[in-house]
């Protein structure tokens, strides 16, 4: 009766934080994360607004700049959450938070890696409901005349919809389930405009030994939690 529950943050140099939704990696084996999903069902949504304050307030009092992820140990039958780390990296599972919200983050990363204000992106500004003037090819125009506006004060816009995301691993059914290594024959995907995939190996290629037993990671949108799942 326990959840693996995170938020992801942008933060900039000017003492910014943005906290783009968040997601849920509950479903794990062996302290790795399978499942990833976003944004949280298992929490009210008042909960799930103290975890992004929370995660703000923290990522202000350090000083943080960068994309960075909150992660929490939530208790379903209490309704208490615990601080678990902060995680200083872009994680691999970003690709859920970048369809729920609508936000680069790999993009809005280097932004602010250039000094360039959280407010002054077109597309963080569009997620707090403010003038926005159009996508990147934009940003010039929109940083002469874009009105700076408090983080703090503003309300984020909802997630899109739902995002579920999947690792996929290189295991052996007949030893436990253990990680394994060895030559790929095949691999075909085709992506969709709702479910698309990446992957580290191609057909007649291999998995070695000393890497991690992950070789890919596939992602399904959808309007509701179960259409996201019935894609993937």
């Amino acid at each position: 009766q326990s959840r693996h529950l995170e938020v992801q943050l942008l933060c900039d140099k000017h003492g910014n934080v943005a906290a783009l939704h968040s997601r849920d990696c509950s479903v794990q084996r062996r302290h790795q994360k399978i499942i990833e999903e976003g944004p949280i069902t298992v929490a009210p949504p008042e909960t799930v607004r103290e975890l992004e304050q929370s995660a703000r307030r923290l990522a202000k009092c350090v000083q943080y700049q960068g994309a960075a992820t909150v992660e929490y140990l939530y208790s379903m039958e209490t309704g208490e959450y615990y601080f678990l780390e902060l995680n200083p990296t872009l994680q691999v599972e970003h690709p859920v938070t970048k369809w729920i919200a609508d936000i680069n983050l790999p993009a809005s990363q280097v932004a602010v890696g250039m000094g360039i204000p959280l407010y002054n992106i077109p597309k963080i500004r569009r997620f707090y409901g403010m003038e926005h003037g159009g996508g990147y090819h934009a940003w010039k125009e929109i940083s002469a005349v874009a009105t700076k506006f408090d983080l703090d004060k503003v309300q984020s816009a909802r997630p899109k919809s739902h995002c579920v995301a999947v690792r996929v691993t290189s295991e052996d059914p007949d030893d436990g389930f253990k990680p394994t290594s060895g030559r790929v024959e095949e691999l075909n995907f085709k992506s969709k405009p709702n479910v698309w995939a990446y992957f580290s190996v191609k057909s007649g290629g291999a998995i070695h030994e000393f890497s991690d037993s992950q070789f890919g990671h596939v992602f399904a949108f959808g309007e509701s939690r179960s259409l996201a799942i019935a894609n993937m």
